[in-house]
């Protein structure tokens, strides 16, 4: 069933609907489900079709770390065990 035909037998089935307690809990869910939907509206962001890493890099600021600075933070941690051993320890 499309979208559309889904609507509409929606739309069959509530005029059918003789109970106001039913009609009333129905307004109520549509209700709240649009202030749901309106308070995070805010935080959707249309999502780009190609990623570019250095676009990513430019908007975010990133500045990398030096391979001096990387090296003398491995030179400090000084770690002895295998990549193998360390990996099993995750």
């Amino acid at each position: 069933m499309t979208k559309e035909a889904k609507k509409y037998h929606l739309i069959e089935e509530i005029i059918q609907i003789e109970d106001d307690l039913l009609l009333n809990k129905f307004e109520e869910l549509l209700r709240e489900y649009k202030e749901s939907m309106n308070s995070i509206r805010h935080l959707v962001k249309p999502v780009r079709k190609k990623t570019d890493v250095d676009q990513l890099v430019k908007e975010q600021g990133y500045k990398g770390i030096e391979k001096g600075e990387l090296d003398q933070i491995i030179e400090e941690i000084a770690i002895e065990e295998p990549i193998e051993d360390l990996l099993e320890m995750i």
